[in-house]
């Protein structure tokens, strides 16, 4: 996630540039070839339990269990299949809404607009516009757990370039999908402590789980693994919101060129400690 933009959070309205969606596939590519001009691995197979005795102890418990019932209303009662449409409509238009105006100068007549429903369509989901962002959040904190059990289920040693580069696809998958809401996640902290306080425990989970994979691949590299793992997750992040700036795409290009820079720095173990 990203620090928040001026204007952003704000409110100033802007043209959003076009992001190309990113795919999460290791495609070959020059860039893409480990340090040493070797060819890459297949990925780790999927399915082996992390070593609790290598890192993964240092990790905070899941703040999410992956289960989204919307807003408080609609949590109070079992929606079926067009409630639960509806609701999805609701957490779209706020996305939209929310990219137009940013979060401080939308109002519930926004969102409802955009969804093309009523105010008090509204209310039977969600109690009020904070109801609504932190819906949102769950969900974007959700999916971002995916991310985590994937680093933690997988084989612990021998990270390819591929393992880098299907990771990375999907975390930028996921950025860009809640684009409005990385963008100013730190502005958004600050609205509700409960929600800051998932926030912070995500980044921590997340880096605290890259740290273990870096102990494991390399355990002579002599670096500070928690604070490297924080580095990845944030030039991740920043990169995705410079380029967006400066109207530039996020495409397989540019994720291939980001994965590198972090195989070789952390991950390639034919280069020198």
């Amino acid at each position: 996630m990203g620090p928040s933009r001026s204007g952003t959070a704000g409110g100033t309205t802007r043209a959003t540039p076009t992001r190309a969606k990113a795919t999460g596939n290791g495609r070959a590519k020059a860039t893409g070839k480990a340090a040493g001009g070797g060819t890459r691995s297949a990925a780790v197979k999927q399915g082996h339990r992390a070593d609790r005795g290598r890192g993964v102890n240092l990790l905070p418990s899941l703040p999410f269990d992956g289960t989204v019932d919307g807003g408080e209303p609609a949590s109070r009662r079992s929606l079926r299949s067009q409630g639960r449409r509806t609701m999805r409509k609701l957490l779209d238009a706020a996305m939209v809404a929310f990219d137009q105006r940013g979060y401080h100068n939308v109002r519930i007549n926004d969102v409802v607009t955009i969804a093309n429903t009523s105010r008090g369509t509204f209310y039977l989901y969600f109690s009020n516009k904070e109801d609504l962002l932190r819906a949102l959040v769950a969900e974007a904190g959700a999916e971002a757990t995916d991310l985590y059990s994937d680093l933690v289920t997988r084989r612990m040693d021998g990270v390819a370039w591929d393992d880098i580069r299907v990771w990375i696809g999907r975390y930028s998958a996921l950025w860009m999908r809640y684009a409005p809401l990385m963008r100013a996640w730190t502005d958004l902290a600050t609205i509700d402590p409960e929600l800051g306080a998932q926030m912070r425990k995500t980044v921590d989970m997340m880096s605290g789980a890259m740290a273990a994979r870096i102990k494991a691949n390399n355990p002579r590299l002599k670096v500070d693994r928690l604070a490297a793992g924080v580095a990845i997750l944030a030039m991740i992040d920043r990169f995705h919101y410079l380029r967006e700036f400066v109207g530039d795409q996020v495409d397989d290009d540019a994720l291939d060129t980001l994965t590198t820079n972090v195989h070789r720095a952390l991950f390639d173990t034919s280069r020198p400690v």
